[in-house]
Protein backbone atom coordinates (compact mmCIF):
# COMPACT_ATOMS: atom_id res chain seq x y z
CA UNK A 1 0.00 0.00 0.00
CA UNK A 2 1.19 3.35 -1.05
CA UNK A 3 0.06 6.81 -1.00
CA UNK A 4 0.13 9.80 -3.17
CA UNK A 5 -1.74 12.80 -3.29
CA UNK A 6 -3.55 12.04 0.11
CA UNK A 7 -4.65 9.06 -2.27
CA UNK A 8 -4.22 5.33 -0.87
CA UNK A 9 -3.13 3.08 -3.79
CA UNK A 10 -2.68 -0.64 -3.64
CA UNK A 11 -0.99 -2.12 -6.93
CA UNK A 12 -2.67 -5.14 -8.43
CA UNK A 13 -0.68 -7.55 -10.76
CA UNK A 14 -4.03 -7.84 -13.22
CA UNK A 15 -3.90 -3.93 -13.89
CA UNK A 16 -1.48 -3.09 -17.23
CA UNK A 17 -0.28 0.19 -15.38
CA UNK A 18 1.94 2.10 -17.62
CA UNK A 19 4.82 3.02 -14.48
CA UNK A 20 5.38 1.24 -11.29
CA UNK A 21 3.61 3.78 -8.92
CA UNK A 22 5.35 1.73 -6.03
CA UNK A 23 8.66 2.31 -7.46
CA UNK A 24 7.77 5.79 -8.41
CA UNK A 25 6.57 6.39 -4.35
CA UNK A 26 9.79 4.79 -2.82
CA UNK A 27 12.61 6.88 -4.79
CA UNK A 28 10.58 10.22 -4.03
CA UNK A 29 10.56 8.85 -0.72
CA UNK A 30 14.59 8.28 -0.97
CA UNK A 31 14.84 11.48 -2.39
CA UNK A 32 16.12 9.95 -5.42
CA UNK A 33 14.15 11.61 -8.02
CA UNK A 34 13.04 15.36 -7.37
CA UNK A 35 9.34 14.65 -6.27
CA UNK A 36 7.04 17.94 -8.05
CA UNK A 37 9.22 17.32 -11.41
CA UNK A 38 8.70 13.68 -11.28
CA UNK A 39 4.14 13.86 -10.35
CA UNK A 40 4.27 16.74 -13.33
CA UNK A 41 5.64 14.68 -15.66
CA UNK A 42 3.15 11.97 -14.67
CA UNK A 43 0.34 13.78 -14.72
CA UNK A 44 1.06 14.93 -18.51
CA UNK A 45 2.03 12.08 -19.53
CA UNK A 46 -0.49 8.92 -17.91
CA UNK A 47 -3.84 9.32 -17.80
CA UNK A 48 -4.75 6.86 -15.45
CA UNK A 49 -2.08 8.66 -12.94
CA UNK A 50 -4.73 11.43 -13.39
CA UNK A 51 -7.94 9.77 -12.54
CA UNK A 52 -6.24 7.67 -9.83
CA UNK A 53 -4.54 10.33 -7.72
CA UNK A 54 -5.90 13.56 -9.71
CA UNK A 55 -9.49 12.68 -9.61
CA UNK A 56 -9.14 10.82 -6.43
CA UNK A 57 -11.89 7.84 -7.70
CA UNK A 58 -10.91 4.83 -5.67
CA UNK A 59 -12.70 2.36 -7.86
CA UNK A 60 -10.93 3.10 -10.68
CA UNK A 61 -8.21 1.44 -9.50
CA UNK A 62 -9.70 -1.49 -11.68
CA UNK A 63 -8.28 -3.77 -14.81
CA UNK A 64 -10.93 -2.64 -17.12
CA UNK A 65 -10.40 1.38 -16.17
CA UNK A 66 -6.45 1.10 -16.61
CA UNK A 67 -6.67 -0.54 -19.95
CA UNK A 68 -8.88 1.71 -21.25
CA UNK A 69 -7.21 5.09 -19.87
CA UNK A 70 -4.29 3.17 -21.86
CA UNK A 71 -6.23 2.57 -25.31
CA UNK A 72 -7.13 6.30 -25.08
CA UNK A 73 -3.72 6.86 -24.61
CA UNK A 74 -2.45 4.72 -27.22
CA UNK A 75 -5.05 5.32 -29.81
CA UNK A 76 -6.12 7.81 -32.50
CA UNK A 77 -6.19 11.39 -31.02
CA UNK A 78 -9.20 12.70 -33.51
CA UNK A 79 -12.35 11.71 -35.09
CA UNK A 80 -12.87 9.15 -32.54
CA UNK A 81 -16.33 8.04 -31.12
CA UNK A 82 -16.20 6.07 -28.18
CA UNK A 83 -19.23 4.41 -26.94
CA UNK A 84 -19.13 2.58 -23.40
CA UNK A 85 -21.83 1.29 -21.09
CA UNK A 86 -23.30 3.83 -18.23
CA UNK A 87 -20.75 3.76 -15.55
CA UNK A 88 -17.89 2.90 -17.19
CA UNK A 89 -15.81 5.89 -16.86
CA UNK A 90 -15.82 7.40 -20.20
CA UNK A 91 -16.67 10.76 -18.79
CA UNK A 92 -13.77 10.33 -16.25
CA UNK A 93 -11.24 9.14 -18.48
CA UNK A 94 -11.56 11.42 -21.68
CA UNK A 95 -13.83 14.62 -21.27
CA UNK A 96 -12.54 14.97 -17.34
CA UNK A 97 -8.89 13.66 -17.23
CA UNK A 98 -8.09 14.19 -20.86
CA UNK A 99 -8.91 17.63 -20.47
CA UNK A 100 -7.20 18.31 -17.99
CA UNK A 101 -3.98 16.99 -19.17
CA UNK A 102 -3.90 18.41 -22.47
CA UNK A 103 -5.06 22.16 -20.88
CA UNK A 104 -2.13 21.76 -18.91
CA UNK A 105 0.29 21.06 -21.78
CA UNK A 106 -1.26 23.34 -23.95
CA UNK A 107 -2.52 25.99 -21.93
CA UNK A 108 -2.56 28.18 -25.12
CA UNK A 109 -5.36 26.52 -26.55
CA UNK A 110 -8.89 26.75 -26.30
CA UNK A 111 -11.30 23.71 -25.19
CA UNK A 112 -14.68 23.29 -26.08
CA UNK A 113 -17.12 20.72 -24.26
CA UNK A 114 -20.24 20.15 -26.08
CA UNK A 115 -23.72 18.26 -24.80
CA UNK A 116 -27.00 17.92 -25.75
CA UNK A 117 -27.72 21.17 -23.62
CA UNK A 118 -25.34 23.36 -22.04
CA UNK A 119 -26.90 22.55 -18.13
CA UNK A 120 -25.25 18.69 -18.96
CA UNK A 121 -21.65 20.38 -20.41
CA UNK A 122 -21.39 22.69 -17.60
CA UNK A 123 -21.56 19.76 -14.94
CA UNK A 124 -18.39 18.24 -16.77
CA UNK A 125 -17.19 21.48 -16.79
CA UNK A 126 -18.24 21.94 -13.32
CA UNK A 127 -16.04 18.88 -12.26
CA UNK A 128 -12.63 20.42 -14.05
CA UNK A 129 -13.20 23.65 -12.24
CA UNK A 130 -13.69 22.64 -8.37
CA UNK A 131 -9.94 20.07 -9.42
CA UNK A 132 -8.02 23.30 -10.43
CA UNK A 133 -9.53 25.15 -7.78
CA UNK A 134 -8.50 22.77 -4.69
CA UNK A 135 -6.35 20.00 -5.87
CA UNK A 136 -3.01 20.60 -4.24
CA UNK A 137 -1.04 18.24 -6.39
CA UNK A 138 -1.94 20.56 -9.55
CA UNK A 139 -1.17 23.72 -7.62
CA UNK A 140 2.28 22.16 -6.76
CA UNK A 141 3.18 21.00 -10.58
CA UNK A 142 1.85 23.67 -12.44
CA UNK A 143 2.35 26.88 -10.62
CA UNK A 144 2.83 28.41 -14.33
CA UNK A 145 -0.39 27.25 -15.36
CA UNK A 146 -2.66 27.03 -12.62
CA UNK A 147 -3.55 30.70 -10.45
CA UNK A 148 -2.98 30.90 -7.31
CA UNK A 149 -6.41 32.17 -5.86
CA UNK A 150 -8.82 30.94 -9.36
CA UNK A 151 -11.71 32.52 -8.55
CA UNK A 152 -10.20 36.39 -7.48
CA UNK A 153 -6.97 35.96 -10.40
CA UNK A 154 -8.34 34.78 -13.61
CA UNK A 155 -9.67 36.79 -16.06
CA UNK A 156 -12.53 34.13 -16.61
CA UNK A 157 -13.38 31.84 -13.69
CA UNK A 158 -17.58 30.59 -14.33
CA UNK A 159 -19.30 28.21 -15.53
CA UNK A 160 -21.44 30.41 -18.04
CA UNK A 161 -18.14 32.30 -19.71
CA UNK A 162 -15.28 29.24 -19.09
CA UNK A 163 -12.42 29.36 -17.49
CA UNK A 164 -8.73 31.07 -18.18
CA UNK A 165 -5.59 29.34 -17.18
CA UNK A 166 -2.22 31.48 -16.92
CA UNK A 167 -0.91 31.71 -20.73
CA UNK A 168 1.80 33.88 -22.57
CA UNK A 169 -1.25 34.69 -25.40
CA UNK A 170 -4.04 37.74 -24.90
CA UNK A 171 -6.27 35.36 -26.46
CA UNK A 172 -9.77 36.33 -25.38
CA UNK A 173 -11.08 32.81 -25.89
CA UNK A 174 -11.51 30.61 -22.38
CA UNK A 175 -9.07 27.90 -21.78
CA UNK A 176 -12.09 25.70 -20.98
CA UNK A 177 -15.36 26.23 -21.63
CA UNK A 178 -18.88 24.87 -22.05
CA UNK A 179 -21.64 24.70 -24.89
CA UNK A 180 -25.09 23.47 -25.58
CA UNK A 181 -25.53 21.96 -29.11
CA UNK A 182 -29.13 22.97 -29.35
CA UNK A 183 -28.62 26.01 -27.53
CA UNK A 184 -26.14 28.77 -27.20
CA UNK A 185 -24.07 27.59 -29.52
CA UNK A 186 -20.77 29.74 -30.11
CA UNK A 187 -20.30 31.86 -32.96
CA UNK A 188 -17.03 33.47 -33.77
CA UNK A 189 -15.07 31.03 -31.65
CA UNK A 190 -12.50 28.24 -32.90
CA UNK A 191 -11.66 25.43 -30.53
CA UNK A 192 -7.75 23.02 -30.89
CA UNK A 193 -9.82 20.39 -28.50
CA UNK A 194 -13.57 19.85 -28.81
CA UNK A 195 -15.23 16.92 -26.61
CA UNK A 196 -18.61 16.11 -27.24
CA UNK A 197 -20.33 14.05 -24.71
CA UNK A 198 -23.78 13.17 -23.70
CA UNK A 199 -25.01 14.35 -27.05
CA UNK A 200 -27.53 11.82 -27.27
CA UNK A 201 -29.85 11.13 -24.15
CA UNK A 202 -32.95 9.16 -22.98
CA UNK A 203 -35.28 12.33 -23.01
CA UNK A 204 -34.04 13.32 -26.53
CA UNK A 205 -34.76 9.98 -28.08
CA UNK A 206 -38.49 10.28 -27.46
CA UNK A 207 -38.23 12.94 -29.95
CA UNK A 208 -36.68 12.37 -33.27
CA UNK A 209 -37.14 16.01 -34.61
CA UNK A 210 -34.67 16.87 -31.63
CA UNK A 211 -31.81 14.05 -32.85
CA UNK A 212 -32.41 15.09 -36.12
CA UNK A 213 -31.56 18.71 -35.15
CA UNK A 214 -28.77 17.53 -32.74
CA UNK A 215 -26.93 16.31 -36.15
CA UNK A 216 -27.44 19.01 -38.16
CA UNK A 217 -25.51 20.78 -34.70
CA UNK A 218 -23.17 18.18 -34.79
CA UNK A 219 -22.36 18.95 -38.16
CA UNK A 220 -21.97 22.90 -38.04
CA UNK A 221 -19.73 22.63 -35.11
CA UNK A 222 -17.05 21.24 -37.24
CA UNK A 223 -16.92 25.00 -38.52
CA UNK A 224 -15.22 25.75 -35.33
CA UNK A 225 -12.61 23.68 -35.09
CA UNK A 226 -9.14 24.36 -36.59
CA UNK A 227 -6.69 22.78 -38.40
CA UNK A 228 -3.98 21.55 -36.14
CA UNK A 229 -6.97 20.50 -33.94
CA UNK A 230 -9.00 17.14 -33.23
CA UNK A 231 -12.15 16.11 -31.82
CA UNK A 232 -13.42 13.28 -29.72
CA UNK A 233 -17.41 11.72 -29.43
CA UNK A 234 -18.30 10.35 -26.29
CA UNK A 235 -21.74 8.49 -25.19
CA UNK A 236 -24.42 5.84 -25.14
CA UNK A 237 -26.59 4.63 -27.20
CA UNK A 238 -30.64 5.39 -26.65
CA UNK A 239 -31.80 4.74 -30.24
CA UNK A 240 -31.41 2.91 -33.40
CA UNK A 241 -31.63 6.48 -35.19
CA UNK A 242 -29.93 8.72 -32.52
CA UNK A 243 -26.76 11.20 -33.13
CA UNK A 244 -24.62 8.55 -32.34
CA UNK A 245 -25.22 6.14 -34.76
CA UNK A 246 -25.41 8.73 -37.41
CA UNK A 247 -21.45 9.86 -36.34
CA UNK A 248 -21.03 6.11 -36.71
CA UNK A 249 -22.38 5.78 -40.21
CA UNK A 250 -20.55 8.93 -41.40
CA UNK A 251 -17.77 8.04 -44.57
CA UNK A 252 -15.11 10.04 -45.64
CA UNK A 253 -14.36 11.19 -49.72
CA UNK A 254 -12.90 7.97 -50.39
CA UNK A 255 -16.64 5.69 -48.82
CA UNK A 256 -14.49 4.86 -45.14
CA UNK A 257 -15.60 5.69 -42.17
CA UNK A 258 -15.00 8.71 -40.41
CA UNK A 259 -14.36 8.58 -37.26
CA UNK A 260 -12.33 5.57 -35.28
CA UNK A 261 -14.78 3.30 -33.32
CA UNK A 262 -14.24 1.80 -29.65
CA UNK A 263 -17.73 0.38 -28.53
CA UNK A 264 -17.18 -1.28 -24.87
CA UNK A 265 -20.39 -3.07 -23.81
CA UNK A 266 -20.48 -4.08 -19.87
CA UNK A 267 -19.87 -7.58 -20.36
CA UNK A 268 -16.66 -9.45 -21.98
CA UNK A 269 -19.07 -10.86 -24.97
CA UNK A 270 -21.17 -8.01 -25.24
CA UNK A 271 -24.42 -10.07 -24.28
CA UNK A 272 -26.22 -10.34 -21.45
CA UNK A 273 -25.46 -13.81 -20.52
CA UNK A 274 -21.66 -12.51 -20.02
CA UNK A 275 -19.57 -11.51 -17.32
CA UNK A 276 -19.06 -7.99 -16.60
CA UNK A 277 -16.04 -5.97 -17.07
CA UNK A 278 -16.25 -3.58 -14.48
CA UNK A 279 -19.16 -3.55 -11.86
CA UNK A 280 -20.04 -6.69 -9.92
CA UNK A 281 -21.96 -9.76 -10.74
CA UNK A 282 -24.47 -8.26 -8.48
CA UNK A 283 -24.78 -4.78 -9.58
CA UNK A 284 -25.18 -6.44 -13.39
CA UNK A 285 -27.90 -8.47 -12.68
CA UNK A 286 -29.68 -6.06 -11.25
CA UNK A 287 -28.85 -3.46 -14.14
CA UNK A 288 -30.56 -6.58 -16.61
CA UNK A 289 -33.91 -5.95 -14.99
CA UNK A 290 -34.06 -2.78 -16.84
CA UNK A 291 -35.76 -1.56 -19.86
CA UNK A 292 -32.57 0.68 -20.97
CA UNK A 293 -30.25 -2.68 -20.27
CA UNK A 294 -29.28 -3.06 -23.96
CA UNK A 295 -29.03 0.39 -24.91
CA UNK A 296 -27.06 1.45 -21.85
CA UNK A 297 -25.05 -1.37 -20.80
CA UNK A 298 -25.04 -3.54 -23.97
CA UNK A 299 -24.27 -0.24 -25.87
CA UNK A 300 -27.12 -1.70 -28.30
CA UNK A 301 -30.21 0.25 -29.67
CA UNK A 302 -32.42 -2.22 -29.21
CA UNK A 303 -35.02 -0.77 -31.24
CA UNK A 304 -32.73 -1.81 -34.18
CA UNK A 305 -33.42 -5.01 -34.25
CA UNK A 306 -36.90 -4.23 -34.30
CA UNK A 307 -37.00 -1.51 -36.95
CA UNK A 308 -39.95 -2.49 -39.24
CA UNK A 309 -38.83 -0.59 -42.12
CA UNK A 310 -34.70 -0.78 -42.67
CA UNK A 311 -33.80 1.88 -44.82
CA UNK A 312 -30.92 0.02 -45.50
CA UNK A 313 -33.07 -2.72 -48.11
CA UNK A 314 -33.87 0.10 -50.29
CA UNK A 315 -31.94 -0.61 -53.15
CA UNK A 316 -30.18 2.79 -55.52
CA UNK A 317 -30.24 1.86 -59.25
CA UNK A 318 -28.79 4.63 -61.99
CA UNK A 319 -31.39 5.96 -63.96
CA UNK A 320 -29.95 4.30 -67.34
CA UNK A 321 -30.90 1.01 -65.36
CA UNK A 322 -34.27 1.19 -64.67
CA UNK A 323 -35.86 -0.89 -66.72
CA UNK A 324 -37.97 0.20 -69.60
CA UNK A 325 -41.01 -1.57 -69.63
CA UNK A 326 -42.79 -0.11 -66.33
CA UNK A 327 -46.08 0.43 -65.26
CA UNK A 328 -45.92 4.31 -64.28
CA UNK A 329 -48.36 5.46 -61.30
CA UNK A 330 -48.05 8.82 -60.08
CA UNK A 331 -49.20 8.53 -56.12
CA UNK A 332 -50.22 11.37 -53.96
CA UNK A 333 -50.55 11.54 -50.03
CA UNK A 334 -52.18 14.86 -49.00
CA UNK A 335 -51.15 17.28 -46.14
CA UNK A 336 -53.83 19.63 -46.58
CA UNK A 337 -53.47 23.18 -47.25
CA UNK A 338 -50.10 24.83 -45.58
CA UNK A 339 -52.18 27.22 -42.64
CA UNK A 340 -54.71 24.52 -41.66
CA UNK A 341 -51.65 21.58 -41.23
CA UNK A 342 -49.69 24.47 -38.95
CA UNK A 343 -52.50 24.70 -36.47
CA UNK A 344 -53.29 20.97 -36.52
CA UNK A 345 -49.71 19.81 -36.75
CA UNK A 346 -48.11 22.08 -35.02
CA UNK A 347 -44.15 23.25 -35.54
CA UNK A 348 -43.79 19.65 -36.82
CA UNK A 349 -45.63 19.86 -40.16
CA UNK A 350 -46.88 16.88 -42.08
CA UNK A 351 -45.71 16.83 -45.59
CA UNK A 352 -47.38 16.72 -49.38
CA UNK A 353 -45.24 13.28 -50.31
CA UNK A 354 -46.01 12.09 -53.92
CA UNK A 355 -44.12 10.20 -56.29
CA UNK A 356 -44.00 8.26 -59.79
CA UNK A 357 -43.11 5.04 -58.98
CA UNK A 358 -42.71 2.27 -61.82
CA UNK A 359 -43.57 -1.24 -61.44
CA UNK A 360 -42.07 -4.24 -63.48
CA UNK A 361 -45.59 -6.21 -65.28
CA UNK A 362 -44.48 -9.53 -63.82
CA UNK A 363 -43.85 -11.53 -60.79
CA UNK A 364 -41.09 -13.09 -59.66
CA UNK A 365 -41.38 -17.21 -58.26
CA UNK A 366 -42.21 -15.36 -54.82
CA UNK A 367 -45.35 -12.98 -56.29
CA UNK A 368 -43.37 -10.19 -55.97
CA UNK A 369 -42.49 -7.18 -58.92
CA UNK A 370 -40.13 -5.00 -58.28
CA UNK A 371 -40.48 -1.30 -57.78
CA UNK A 372 -39.16 1.56 -59.00
CA UNK A 373 -39.62 5.08 -56.87
CA UNK A 374 -38.50 7.20 -60.35
CA UNK A 375 -39.29 10.59 -58.49
CA UNK A 376 -40.34 11.87 -55.46
CA UNK A 377 -40.94 14.69 -53.73
CA UNK A 378 -41.68 14.89 -49.71
CA UNK A 379 -42.04 18.67 -48.05
CA UNK A 380 -45.06 21.08 -46.67
CA UNK A 381 -46.56 23.08 -49.20
CA UNK A 382 -49.96 24.86 -49.44
CA UNK A 383 -52.29 23.11 -51.77
CA UNK A 384 -52.13 25.64 -54.36
CA UNK A 385 -47.98 24.36 -54.86
CA UNK A 386 -48.63 20.77 -54.09
CA UNK A 387 -51.11 20.69 -56.87
CA UNK A 388 -48.37 22.55 -59.03
CA UNK A 389 -45.96 20.56 -58.65
CA UNK A 390 -48.07 17.20 -59.07
CA UNK A 391 -48.38 18.68 -62.62
CA UNK A 392 -45.46 19.43 -63.38
CA UNK A 393 -43.99 15.60 -61.87
CA UNK A 394 -47.11 14.33 -63.88
CA UNK A 395 -45.96 16.00 -67.28
CA UNK A 396 -42.21 14.94 -66.55
CA UNK A 397 -43.08 11.45 -66.50
CA UNK A 398 -44.16 10.44 -69.88
CA UNK A 399 -46.61 8.18 -70.14
CA UNK A 400 -48.67 7.27 -66.51
CA UNK A 401 -51.17 4.29 -66.39
CA UNK A 402 -52.92 6.06 -63.40
CA UNK A 403 -53.23 8.55 -60.97
CA UNK A 404 -53.44 7.97 -57.09
CA UNK A 405 -54.71 10.92 -55.05
CA UNK A 406 -55.50 10.10 -51.06
CA UNK A 407 -58.77 11.23 -50.12
CA UNK A 408 -59.19 12.04 -46.46
CA UNK A 409 -62.86 13.16 -45.55
CA UNK A 410 -64.50 16.18 -47.76
CA UNK A 411 -61.12 16.73 -49.27
CA UNK A 412 -61.47 17.58 -53.19
CA UNK A 413 -57.57 17.79 -53.72
CA UNK A 414 -58.33 15.13 -56.81
CA UNK A 415 -60.61 16.96 -58.20
CA UNK A 416 -58.02 20.38 -58.35
CA UNK A 417 -55.99 17.83 -59.54
CA UNK A 418 -57.89 16.74 -62.61
CA UNK A 419 -58.57 20.34 -63.60
CA UNK A 420 -55.32 21.01 -63.17
CA UNK A 421 -54.12 18.34 -65.47
CA UNK A 422 -56.72 19.36 -68.10
CA UNK A 423 -55.76 22.61 -68.00
CA UNK A 424 -52.13 21.33 -69.53
CA UNK A 425 -53.92 19.11 -72.10
CA UNK A 426 -54.12 15.73 -70.08
CA UNK A 427 -56.94 13.87 -68.83
CA UNK A 428 -57.76 12.04 -65.67
CA UNK A 429 -61.12 10.82 -64.77
CA UNK A 430 -61.39 9.96 -61.61
CA UNK A 431 -64.71 8.27 -61.99
CA UNK A 432 -65.38 4.42 -61.36
CA UNK A 433 -62.79 2.71 -64.10
CA UNK A 434 -61.51 6.13 -65.32
CA UNK A 435 -57.55 6.15 -65.08
CA UNK A 436 -57.49 8.14 -61.76
CA UNK A 437 -58.06 6.42 -58.43
CA UNK A 438 -59.01 7.43 -54.95
CA UNK A 439 -56.60 6.20 -52.00
CA UNK A 440 -58.90 5.62 -49.12
CA UNK A 441 -57.29 4.95 -45.23
CA UNK A 442 -60.61 2.79 -45.12
CA UNK A 443 -60.86 2.71 -41.36
CA UNK A 444 -57.43 0.63 -41.48
CA UNK A 445 -54.75 1.27 -38.31
CA UNK A 446 -52.07 3.15 -40.55
CA UNK A 447 -48.84 1.57 -38.73
CA UNK A 448 -50.11 -1.66 -39.25
CA UNK A 449 -51.29 -0.61 -43.10
CA UNK A 450 -47.92 0.76 -43.89
CA UNK A 451 -45.77 -2.01 -42.10
CA UNK A 452 -48.31 -4.76 -43.92
CA UNK A 453 -47.05 -3.04 -47.50
CA UNK A 454 -43.79 -2.00 -47.43
CA UNK A 455 -42.01 -4.87 -44.99
CA UNK A 456 -42.03 -7.81 -47.38
CA UNK A 457 -41.19 -6.23 -50.82
CA UNK A 458 -38.19 -4.24 -48.92
CA UNK A 459 -36.79 -7.17 -47.09
CA UNK A 460 -36.73 -9.64 -50.28
CA UNK A 461 -34.99 -6.61 -51.97
CA UNK A 462 -37.78 -5.31 -54.19
CA UNK A 463 -37.86 -1.58 -53.84
CA UNK A 464 -35.26 0.37 -55.75
CA UNK A 465 -35.01 3.98 -55.73
CA UNK A 466 -33.37 6.01 -58.65
CA UNK A 467 -30.37 8.37 -58.00
CA UNK A 468 -31.65 10.77 -60.12
CA UNK A 469 -34.04 11.88 -57.00
CA UNK A 470 -33.42 14.61 -55.40
CA UNK A 471 -30.96 13.84 -52.79
CA UNK A 472 -32.96 15.66 -49.55
CA UNK A 473 -36.49 13.57 -50.34
CA UNK A 474 -34.80 10.06 -50.36
CA UNK A 475 -33.19 10.71 -47.20
CA UNK A 476 -36.06 12.25 -45.83
CA UNK A 477 -38.34 8.99 -47.10
CA UNK A 478 -35.06 6.66 -45.45
CA UNK A 479 -35.42 8.92 -42.55
CA UNK A 480 -39.72 8.05 -42.17
CA UNK A 481 -38.75 4.24 -42.27
CA UNK A 482 -36.28 4.41 -40.21
CA UNK A 483 -37.95 6.18 -37.47
CA UNK A 484 -41.00 4.34 -38.45
CA UNK A 485 -43.55 4.39 -36.61
CA UNK A 486 -42.68 7.03 -34.36
CA UNK A 487 -42.46 10.12 -36.42
CA UNK A 488 -43.65 11.50 -39.77
CA UNK A 489 -44.78 8.95 -42.44
CA UNK A 490 -46.00 11.01 -45.56
CA UNK A 491 -43.44 9.65 -48.06
CA UNK A 492 -43.75 5.72 -46.95
CA UNK A 493 -47.68 5.84 -46.69
CA UNK A 494 -47.38 7.44 -50.14
CA UNK A 495 -45.84 4.17 -51.58
CA UNK A 496 -47.64 1.32 -49.71
CA UNK A 497 -51.21 2.85 -51.46
CA UNK A 498 -49.33 1.33 -54.62
CA UNK A 499 -50.12 -1.94 -53.20
CA UNK A 500 -53.60 -1.66 -53.07
CA UNK A 501 -53.90 -0.11 -56.52
CA UNK A 502 -51.77 -3.34 -57.60
CA UNK A 503 -54.18 -5.66 -55.67
CA UNK A 504 -56.57 -5.44 -58.70
CA UNK A 505 -53.90 -5.90 -61.37
CA UNK A 506 -52.77 -9.29 -62.91
CA UNK A 507 -49.27 -9.66 -63.84
CA UNK A 508 -47.49 -13.04 -65.48
CA UNK A 509 -44.23 -14.20 -64.11
CA UNK A 510 -41.35 -12.72 -66.10
CA UNK A 511 -40.21 -14.91 -69.19
CA UNK A 512 -37.14 -16.47 -68.14
CA UNK A 513 -38.51 -17.34 -64.66
CA UNK A 514 -41.64 -18.81 -66.35
CA UNK A 515 -39.77 -21.15 -68.45
CA UNK A 516 -37.44 -22.07 -65.44
CA UNK A 517 -40.58 -22.64 -63.53
CA UNK A 518 -41.33 -24.65 -66.27
CA UNK A 519 -38.28 -26.98 -66.59
CA UNK A 520 -38.45 -27.41 -62.71
CA UNK A 521 -42.31 -28.73 -62.72
CA UNK A 522 -41.31 -31.56 -65.86
CA UNK A 523 -37.88 -32.24 -64.32
CA UNK A 524 -38.57 -35.55 -62.33
CA UNK A 525 -41.36 -36.44 -65.15
CA UNK A 526 -40.29 -39.61 -67.46
CA UNK A 527 -39.79 -38.32 -70.94
CA UNK A 528 -42.59 -39.94 -73.48
CA UNK A 529 -40.98 -41.07 -76.55
CA UNK A 530 -42.78 -42.19 -79.98
CA UNK A 531 -41.94 -44.08 -82.68
CA UNK A 532 -41.70 -40.78 -84.71
CA UNK A 533 -38.77 -39.80 -82.70
CA UNK A 534 -36.90 -43.19 -83.76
Amino acid sequence: MIEINGQKFEYRNDCPYKYDYRKVASMIATKEIDEINTLRDLILNDLFFVVQFVLKIPIANHPFVVRMCREVEDGPKDYTLDVWAREHFKSSIITIAETIQYVLAHPDHAVGIFSYVRPVAKKFLFSIKELFQHERILHECFPDIIWNDCEKEAPLWSLDEGLILRRDTKRPDATISAWGLTEGMPTGRHFERRVYDDISTEDMADSVDMMEKVKTKFDSSQNIGTDAGHHRVIGTYYHHADPLTYIRGLKDLEGNPKYFYRLRAGSDDGSASGNPVFVSQRRWDDLKATRTFACQQLCDPSPLADMKLNPDFLLPIERRMVPKNLYRFLLVDQAGDLETNRVRSGPTLDSWAFGVIGVEPFTDDIGQSRVFIEDLFISPLSESEAIEQIVRMYLKAGMVMKVGVEKVGISSTHIHVSKALQACGRHVNFDLGGNGVLLRPAGRNKKKFIEGALSWPLNNGKIFYSTACPANFIERFKMEMRNFPVWHDDGINMLAYLYDLLKDMFFGMAEDEAEAEKKKRYADKPVRRSWMGV
